[in-house]
């Protein structure tokens, strides 16, 4: 496991979403370390469901702040969070079909991890001039 590092690279200089994203990788590598260290079930659908809703909180008001600023990149944007509910619901679909194996562990290590910082790097960043002008 890598782990999942906030870095200065991802800020967008925009406070409220900086803090959110340096939480959604906490409860991201929370999640990573259940998975790998063989935590009990119970524990683990609980990690599941608090990165599941804390995710939804943050695309919420990182839409709400995209539409007060009228950002032009906002239906984009959004359907690139919908894909990201999509990956999610498809990893919580398949722990609760077999539970944890290395093979889960290792899509949440790459698949929601890549997406985050694939996500913050192009597309966070992209509506940040609009928010800060």
């Amino acid at each position: 496991m890598a782990g999942f590092k906030w870095n200065k690279g991802l800020e967008t200089g925009i406070a409220e979403v900086d803090d959110q994203h340096r939480e959604l990788f906490k409860r991201i590598d929370s999640l990573e370390l259940s998975l790998y260290g063989g935590k009990p079930k119970v524990e683990t659908v609980i990690m599941i469901e608090y990165l599941g809703s804390y995710v939804e909180e943050h695309f919420e008001a990182e839409e709400s702040l995209m539409l007060r600023f009228s950002y032009p990149g906002f239906n984009k944007h959004r359907q690139e969070h919908q894909e990201f509910r999509e990956l999610y619901k498809k990893i919580r679909d398949e722990y609760e079909r077999k539970g944890v194996d290395s093979y889960m562990a290792l899509d949440v290590d790459k698949e929601i991890r890549k997406w985050w910082e694939n996500h913050i790097m192009r597309s966070d960043m992209a509506f940040v001039p609009c928010v800060k002008q």
